[in-house]
């Protein structure tokens, strides 16, 4: 097969599971690209969300079509990724302006999408349906969701990590197949001094707040707050004014080390807001550190017994509650170390079990008719 990847993000847990993915079908004789979307031309991502919002709004207009012309050439080619080994990759601020080039270069047999903007997703949706080539959606945020809701451009295949996103998907009124995504533990792995509760990404979205709050209310234990991506200068600003008062806390830049992450890890924190299987549980529980994390379906089937959940909308008082119980009882810390590292070698999230069932699906779609009852603008899998 000659599988094209495309990424709406280049840095964080879905590009790099991603990435992980990548190499190994490449390793099973695969040709294998990957089209990645990076944070850079503001002003050219500007310029292009407003001629594409200009061609929606003039809608099924003839002059429709000189702001669409226009969003197609805005950062149109994209750039080579040396280093890559048998995964040909490319990078581009606006990956939908891209994927005509990289799609003439590399002629792939199928499409996969994941973590892309709903304006990338339905040029390059269209553009694969005008030429014949199935496409599949992989869904790793709730909010992918919006691409069948909002957007109505379903995919050919839809793929989610997590058995809550395929729940949801089929309250929907689609199919999906569940494939957790790809995390090789393997370059995370170290002995930690078990000192500090770690979150990472010390941002709203990932509830820094309810951090901080915990770490006012728990000036005994240590804290270190790190980023999962370089923060703009404003945000390490306003952050670092906020920590002023907090002795135990400390923030860490970004470091591509995976190691250091949990080189001194006592617990994960994850009070996160958004409904998702972060990386970063698993890699946590692998090194044998349980996770604290907010009570949201996905991230309750990814902590398992290997940690505690608390409403993600619960008082400090409550979160302090969880975390003593984690962590001021040495026997009962070592029984959750001990669940936390049992629950991340169960057989759902090993590598090779994931790329089997990846390529099943990918099989099962290339092979036509057999496999799928398609319907003028949707598809429905049986």
């Amino acid at each position: 097969m000659r599988i094209l990847f495309i990424s709406g993000v280049a840095r964080g847990g879905s590009p790099q599971s991603t990435r992980e993915l990548t190499r190994r079908l490449a390793a099973r004789g695969h040709a294998v690209g990957a089209l990645f979307g990076v944070d850079e031309a503001p002003r050219r991502r500007q310029l292009h969300k407003r001629t594409v919002n200009l061609a929606v709004k003039l809608g099924s207009s003839p002059l429709a079509r000189v702001p669409e012309t226009l969003a197609g050439w805005i950062c149109r080619r994209p750039r080579t990724v040396p280093g890559t080994g048998d995964v040909q990759t490319w990078e581009s601020p606006i990956p939908s302006s891209a994927f005509p080039t990289v799609e003439a270069r590399f002629r792939p047999d199928v499409v996969v999408a994941s973590s892309i903007d709903r304006m990338d997703w339905r040029s390059i949706r269209a553009r694969l349906r005008e030429h014949g080539t199935p496409s599949v959606l992989y869904v790793r945020e709730q909010n992918a969701f919006g691409h069948l809701t909002v957007s109505q451009a379903p995919p050919d295949r839809l793929v989610t990590n997590a058995a809550v996103h395929t729940e949801h998907a089929a309250e929907l009124g689609f199919d999906a197949a569940t494939v957790p995504s790809v995390v090789s533990v393997d370059d995370c792995l170290v002995t930690s001094t078990r000192e500090k509760v770690l979150l990472v990404n010390p941002t709203a979205l990932y509830g820094v707040d309810v951090a901080l709050e915990l770490a006012a209310t728990r000036p005994d234990v240590a804290f270190a707050l790190a980023e999962s991506s370089v923060l703009a200068d404003d945000e390490v600003d306003a952050l670092t004014a906020r920590l002023a008062g907090l002795p135990n806390v400390e923030l860490r830049r970004f470091s591509p080390d995976a190691r250091a992450l949990y080189r001194d890890a006592r617990v994960l924190l994850a009070p996160y807001r958004s409904n998702g299987r972060p990386r970063v549980v698993l890699e946590a529980q692998a090194n044998g550190i349980p996770v604290l994390a907010s009570d949201l379906p996905a991230l309750r089937e990814a902590v398992g017994p290997g940690g505690l959940v608390v409403d993600a909308d619960a008082p400090a008082a409550e979160w302090a509650r969880a975390l003593s119980r984690l962590v001021d009882d040495p026997a009962r810390y070592e029984t959750f170390a001990a669940a936390a590292r049992e629950h991340s070698r169960r057989a759902e999230v090993d590598p090779e079990a994931i790329t089997d069932r990846f390529e099943a699906v990918l099989t099962e779609l290339l092979a036509g008719p057999g496999g799928a009852s398609r319907e003028a603008g949707d598809v429905r899998w049986s």
